[in-house]
């Protein structure tokens, strides 16, 4: 029995040892992703080949076609339950494939709830469905944290929000502040103020962490444009009595105002047009672009094309605030950029000596290096004397960034400097690597056109799946249980393991390895606990191979193509599942020929077995 153990746990570690070796060429080499489908594809096509002939073959000679069908479907099923499993935990990120599934997955539920959140509003409850669903897919989600503020009094009402997680307080500032509503998951928030074009009337603060559906008042009007439905709903709406309850109640408009903006918006809303304000945005005066050149502390602004300043002007929006007023405390999130025009600001920082506080005057911004990160504010912002501020949302940054290349380009240029880095170091307490990882994927995602990352949010998302690396690990060893029990099997009854068998196992292992430790290393994982994954994995596959010698030594003949059938049942499905739709996802039409070759290339080492090619 020991010889057998040894020879097993051998053989086991020599099927696996493409596990280390795939993560060592991770180390020197990173191949396109032409170069790892190949891999993966021959890969798979190997493996195919050596479960038909050596586990498959073997059963149905000895009429055991039902042990083996049995076993197989025993194997699948065991494979997709477990697989699903570690999937939920963080470790569909060990391909991309998998990774991409993962994530439209998600969005696909996700816009599920969308829809269901949207009909309940009225104006879009009798909408048709294809109206609802680019409506739907025009919302983008917001998170945020228990204490933290979606939109003040006075605030442009330029998005419809849909409570998706936790709730949300509606605050009277009329009334010292008083609760007005709350506001709970599959609610509208802001509607009355969005579809009436008006200025929000109420604070909304988070009550809980949790998250909105946003849809922009740009997307809204352009499928309006196109919607006889959604037009006439929304002008049902506008002619409805609560319109005129709420126009006099929060928005205090005259009788007289009101009678001669309620026509007028309908008829709007009937030609397609957009909803007319109820009162017209102020003007930016001539020196607004003076005014954005001289901000200093974030040099994004200078030297803008008119057309960049032209959208910050209609952008921004005027507030005028009494000295005392607070903006912000350190701890809330950084949803705006302000730009101060008349008065001081003052910026008191809770961990430091208070006897001499930052002082921003005018033609400067406050709270930018915690809106650029997208993190939460590190000081509280007081005014120190009667203050008039410009508030930039940050929807509005994004759009700008996203349609002008002279904007992102002074952003990039920004990001380059030591002055992010060096706040997310001593104000987030970001480390080295990870202050190094936001500004690589915030280039990055420049260069590509998008927005910039949020560093709460990439915090988050590591958090949410600090057990992702061993998910990953429980995903690949699952992928080597049922190779190492066979493995055993093959020794304990036979004394011998087909080397077809054994490099079919070893051809798929190391693409898988090299595929998954390219991954992982994007990931943010180090190269040293990659190595030491695949290395545990590689003994644990011996151990396999040895246990399945002391399981199956002695076995009655049906019992081992039981386990044959398991291991082919769970083979079969791991390659079906993962391993050539990651080479397809990232090689395309070449996944075929290349599964081909490895099916050949593991006949051929058949042929080398005694009597083989016979």
């Amino acid at each position: 029995m020991a010889p057998a153990l040894l020879t097993a746990f051998i053989l086991g570690l020599v099927s696996a040892l493409s596990l280390p070796l795939g993560a060592l060429t991770s180390r020197f080499w990173r191949p396109g992703d032409r170069t790892i489908a190949f891999l993966m594809a021959f890969g798979g096509g190997a493996l195919l080949a050596a479960l038909t002939i050596d586990l498959a073959g073997p059963a149905l000679s000895k009429g055991h076609f039902y042990w083996l069908a049995g076993g197989c479907i025993i194997g699948g099923m065991l494979f997709v339950v477990l697989d699903q499993i570690v999937n939920q935990h963080g470790g569909f990120l060990r391909k991309a494939s998998t990774t991409v599934f993962h994530l439209r997955h998600r969005e696909a539920s996700r816009f599920r709830r969308i829809r269901l959140r949207m009909q309940r509003l009225n104006i879009f409850s009798d909408l048709p469905t294809e109206v609802v669903n680019r409506l739907g897919k025009a919302t983008t989600q917001y998170r945020f944290k228990k204490g933290g503020t979606l939109f003040h009094d006075g605030d442009q009402s330029d998005c419809l929000y849909f409570v998706e997680e936790g709730s949300v307080d509606l605050l009277d500032p009329m009334d010292e502040m008083k609760p007005l509503a709350r506001v709970h998951r599959g609610e509208s928030l802001g509607h009355n103020a969005f579809l009436t074009n008006s200025v929000h009337a109420a604070v909304a603060k988070a009550t809980a962490d949790g998250s909105v559906l946003v849809l922009p008042r740009t997307a809204f009007e352009t499928i309006m444009t196109e919607s006889d439905s959604l037009q006439q709903s929304i002008a049902d709406f506008l002619s409805g009595p609560g319109v005129l309850d709420y126009l006099s109640d929060r928005q205090r408009m005259d009788g007289p105002s009101i009678e001669e903006w309620i026509p007028r918006a309908i008829e709007a809303t009937r030609a397609g047009s957009p909803i007319p304000p109820t009162v017209p945005a102020a003007a930016a005066g001539p020196d607004f672009r003076e005014t954005l050149e001289k901000v200093s502390r974030i040099p994004i602004f200078q030297e803008l094309p008119d057309e960049d300043i032209e959208f910050l002007a209609k952008a921004c929006f005027t507030k005028t605030h009494e000295r005392g007023h607070t903006f912000f405390h350190a701890g809330e999130p950084a949803d705006r950029l302000r730009i101060v025009e008349a008065g001081q600001i003052v910026l008191i920082d809770p961990k430091k000596d208070q006897r001499h506080p930052v002082r921003i005057d005018a033609c400067d911004e406050f709270g930018a290096l915690s809106f650029l990160t997208g993190t939460r504010h590190s000081v509280t912002a007081v005014a120190s004397s009667d203050v008039t501020v410009r508030v930039l949302l940050r929807r509005h940054f994004d759009t700008l960034l996203s349609q002008s290349p002279a904007f992102a380009a002074a952003v990039e240029t920004f990001i380059k400097q030591e002055t992010l880095s060096e706040y997310l170091q001593e104000k987030h307490h970001f480390d080295t690597d990870k202050t190094a990882r936001w500004v690589s994927q915030a280039i990055g995602k420049r260069s590509a056109g998008k927005f910039l990352p949020s560093a709460a949010d990439m915090t988050r998302e590591l958090q949410q799946h600090q057990g992702a690396p061993i998910a990953i690990w429980l995903g690949i060893m699952l992928d080597g249980i049922p190779e190492s029990l066979v493995i055993g099997a093959s020794v304990g009854s036979t004394g011998l393991v087909s080397i077809s068998l054994l490099a079919g196992l070893f051809l798929s292992n190391y693409p898988e390895a090299l595929s998954s430790s390219v991954g992982m290393k994007q990931q943010g994982m180090k190269f040293s606990r990659i190595l030491m994954m695949w290395t545990s994995l590689m003994i644990l596959t011996g151990i396999g191979a040895a246990l399945g010698v002391l399981f199956f030594s002695g076995a009655p003949p049906v019992a081992y193509s039981l386990v044959q059938g398991i291991a082919a049942g769970a083979m079969l499905t791991m390659i079906a599942q993962t391993m050539l739709p990651e080479a397809y996802f990232k090689g395309g039409s070449i996944t075929g020929f290349a599964t081909l070759l490895g099916f050949l290339a593991a006949i051929f080492f058949k042929t080398l077995d005694p009597g083989g090619g016979h």
